[in-house]
């Protein structure tokens, strides 16, 4: 018996892989989506843009939400601007919605938990280890890369 190296036989086709229970398609790179808050391309990144710099860049309207107010520095001040202002519950955040899977930078694959005017909350699995005692952890991703990589 012989083993070739190359399979010369007449190619296939490829097939189209299943689409997987409660994954939606990823939002095309370089495509501003339809989302409840602003949204703008910018030098290559997804990203809403607050009051102050949506007026500097190209960006989609919000459906639902204006700009997001710039934060106050005062600590008392800034907690009312999260609870009335950042952390508003949304439909959606840039296209984001609760159970999509996503690929967060260093972080690997995680799942939206909620979506909020700030940001989406994703969960992902921490690596196993002996003196863990956490198996996942959480964060907010307000922007996405080039790379299609989510971040904060």
């Amino acid at each position: 018996m012989q083993t070739a190296l190359f399979d010369l036989s007449t190619p296939q086709a490829p097939t189209a892989p299943a689409p997987q229970p409660g994954r939606r398609a990823p939002l095309l790179l370089g495509e501003v989506p339809v989302s409840s808050v602003l949204a703008a391309y910018d030098r290559e990144h997804l990203y809403s843009p607050k009051d102050g710099t949506a007026e500097l860049v190209d960006h989609r309207p919000g459906d639902v939400f204006a700009p997001l107010p710039t934060a106050p520095r005062e600590p008392k001040a800034w907690g009312t601007w999260w609870k009335t202002e950042a952390s508003v519950p949304t439909p959606d955040f840039l296209g984001l919605v609760p159970g999509d899977v996503i690929t967060v930078v260093r972080a690997g694959t995680a799942t939206v938990v909620s979506t909020c005017r700030f940001g989406a909350v994703v969960r992902y699995e921490l690596p196993a280890s002996p003196w863990a005692t956490e198996t996942h952890a959480s964060m907010y991703v307000t922007r996405r890369n080039q790379y299609g990589l989510w971040y904060r």
